[in-house]
């Protein structure tokens, strides 16, 4: 090398950083500051590390003991190993923080102050800056070509993980980094390919010194410019979007809304419109992207306001209360786990109900057919088959048996509603289905209580023909209203002489009372109050008029339904699931079960169909329905433990055979967010 002013007259080119100039080796470490290992593809694992091989100092510290057989590395080959930034350090699963690679004894470069030049400067700087990493302890081929195979599948840059799969094989053979590398330029260069075999070993050297593949530098200036990156056009083409439905946005639709009204209105004159690939693009970015739409949590009411409210404050603290009085089946064989019961209690079982509809000619969307097969589908759905049912995790759907293991009775309900069949589903047959569970229910079990759990639906919430209805009553007494069930002032009136007086709905001559007698009664002065307002109530005001303060009272608000009265009056329980929360109804996921096998079959007239709905409904174990049943209680383990949404559906996907989301979940989780 001749040096002149300071600065190297050649370079020598190759992977070696350490042999460049200061400026070069400068370039080399800002360039890499913010690289890692291959740790984030992959739950790191605990693999061994060759043992190091130590470098002796002209005066050994008597605490280290020193190998009389390691060979001394040069100060040019102990540089040619050390990595350029420090490697961070990778917890593992357990919880406890394991360096990547090991550390040894800290190499160190005999000191001369009279021969050393200024090559040694460089490498005692070099060293000391990054000291914290040995530079010997470089994995082995044989683990990298292991990495490298669990990428393959993964990343995009399949041409340089190809490369290195076969630098890595060669490298295994035996054969040596420069002659590994031009083997692999021959096969891949129609020329000699020197420039491509030098690239692969630096290449190489690079991704066995950080696992990782050098950062892609080209393309991160755009010279290009468009309107999108107008503040205008972006806010308008945002807010257009933002208004329209979700899911009827298309970019045929966004494109003609472009150039008809988004850049006349900004007062842009484009040469020529734009194109329907470019709206196409434009949709990407601004983070629209084409989505197959699945069922699963619903997430558009999931996490509104009221609805959590229910489900963490009264549903969530009600089934674990009850969950210590059920018996729950864990594990991958499902082993049976009994309650610990007091004296006088009894075992809960939980039953789950719901509905689902089935029609004549659903059947698969897709086939394999041969070259001109085809198979005729029939252009409506058919006929409906609406079924009820209950599940539990003990007897799966709700049945009874004799003594020779027939089934006898069944609470599950098929009608067929249409315009020739049946009624459609109303209050009425749920009520007439549900004392038929509970018939069964106390037959098999005598000595145990259920927990019937419904969703919130209309005819689930149906109240009494004398329910108490303040928008059903006139101003005054009689008159052409109904009339309603008596009455007990609740404690929160404001008259705390009337706490717990009951309070009858007519008069002395059986008429039906008035808004204005009710409220009077109860203490309320009506004195300029009118009777309803037109043609609805304000959102925000309790006190607008009569029948408003009177139905806000907890004896009109806290009424309970025709469903839940029947069950109750049974001496059973009776809960409803939250809003938009179908994920914790584990009979959904039994409805799927049954679906998919009932589409798999082609069905030619409706008996067929008829036929392969009980079919399918029988279909499912009592096995599978029961890890529906734990799927639904690791979804309320999650809520209960702060978990919302994607992050819930996430924990609960980490495991299968538990009834709650276990720790190594949260650990997880914990780490992502932190």
């Amino acid at each position: 090398m001749y040096f002149v002013s300071g600065r190297l007259k050649t370079y020598i080119k190759g992977p070696d950083v350490v042999s460049k100039s200061e400026r070069m080796q400068h370039r080399y470490k800002k360039q890499i500051t913010t690289q890692g290992t291959l740790n984030f593809l992959a739950i790191p694992q605990a693999r061994p590390i060759p043992p190091p091989i130590y470098v002796p100092s002209q005066s050994p510290s008597p605490d280290v003991e020193i190998n009389s057989g390691t060979r001394s590395l040069s100060p040019n080959e102990l540089a040619e190993f050390l990595p350029l930034v420090p490697v961070p350090p990778v917890r593992a699963p357990g919880g406890d923080m394991r360096l990547k690679r090991t550390c040894a004894i800290k190499p160190t470069v005999e000191d001369s102050r009279d021969t050393e030049d200024d090559e040694d400067k460089e490498i005692n700087e070099l060293m000391q800056g990054h000291a914290s990493c040995s530079p010997l302890e470089l994995p082995d081929w044989p683990y990298l070509c292991n990495e490298i195979d669990k990428v393959l599948d993964k990343e995009k840059k399949l041409n340089q993980y190809q490369l290195l799969h076969s630098f890595a094989t060669l490298r295994i053979k035996g054969l040596g980094r420069i002659a590994a590398s031009i083997h692999i330029a021959l096969s891949q260069h129609k020329g000699e390919g020197a420039w491509f075999a030098r690239r692969i070993c630096a290449l190489a050297r690079h991704f066995e010194k950080y696992e990782q593949l050098p950062i892609e530098c080209r393309g991160g200036r755009c010279k290009g410019s468009c309107h999108l990156d107008d503040e205008d056009v972006n806010r308008a083409t945002r807010s257009w979007l933002e208004m329209q439905k979700i899911g009827s946005v298309t970019s045929s639709r966004f494109c003609c809304a472009l150039n008809a009204t988004i850049f006349p209105d900004l007062g842009i004159a484009l040469k020529k419109p734009l194109s329907n690939h470019t709206a196409h693009r434009w949709m990407h970015k601004l983070g629209f992207h084409q989505t197959i739409l699945q069922k699963g949590v619903y997430m558009d009411g999931h996490e509104r306001e009221d609805v959590i409210h229910y489900r963490n404050d009264i549903f969530l603290p009600t089934m674990a209360k009850f969950e210590s009085h059920m018996a729950c089946y864990e594990g991958e064989d499902l082993k049976r786990h009994e309650p610990n019961l007091q004296p006088g209690e009894k075992r809960i079982i939980a039953q789950f109900h719901d509905e689902s509809c089935f029609h004549a000619n659903e059947f698969k969307s897709s086939a394999w057919l041969k070259q001109g097969q085809s198979i005729l589908q029939k252009k409506s759905w058919g006929c409906l088959i609406h079924v009820s049912d209950f599940i539990n995790e003990e007897d799966g759907c709700l049945i009874q048996h004799n003594a020779h293991g027939k089934v006898i009775r069944d609470a599950r309900k098929v009608i067929f509603p249409g315009a020739s069949g049946d009624s459609w589903w109303d209050t009425q047959q749920l009520l007439v289905q549900v004392d038929t569970a509970m018939d069964i229910f106390d037959a098999t079990h005598p000595d145990c209580q259920a927990l019937f759990i419904f969703d919130q639906s209309s005819a689930h919430a149906s109240l009494g023909p004398d329910a108490l209805r303040a928008f059903d009553m006139n101003k005054g007494n009689g008159g052409k209203q109904r009339k309603q069930k008596d009455t007990i002032i609740p404690c929160t009136n404001p008259t705390i002489s009337m706490h717990g007086k009951p309070q009858k709905m007519t008069n002395e001559n059986g008429e039906a009372k008035g808004l204005q007698a009710m409220l009077e009664e109860r203490g309320f002065d009506m004195k300029g109050m009118r009777a309803k307002c037109t043609p609805i109530c304000p959102f925000e005001n309790d006190r607008c008029c009569m029948a408003c303060l009177l139905s806000r009272q907890d004896d009109f608000v806290n009424q309970i339904s025709m469903l839940e009265a029947a069950i109750i009056n049974r001496g059973h329980l009776c809960l409803f699931l939250p809003k938009f929360h179908c994920e914790l109804n584990p009979i959904e996921m039994y409805w799927g079960y049954a679906k998919y096998r009932y589409c798999e079959v082609f069905k030619a007239t409706f008996a067929e169909a008829k036929q392969t709905t009980i079919q399918s409904l029988d279909a499912c174990p009592v096995e599978t329905i029961r890890r529906f049943i734990n799927r639904s209680w690791c979804f309320m383990s999650a809520y209960h433990l702060g978990l919302m949404g994607k992050a819930a559906e996430w924990a609960v996907r980490k495991q299968k055979s538990h009834h709650s989301v276990v720790q190594h979940a949260m650990l997880a989780i914990d780490s992502i967010l932190n």
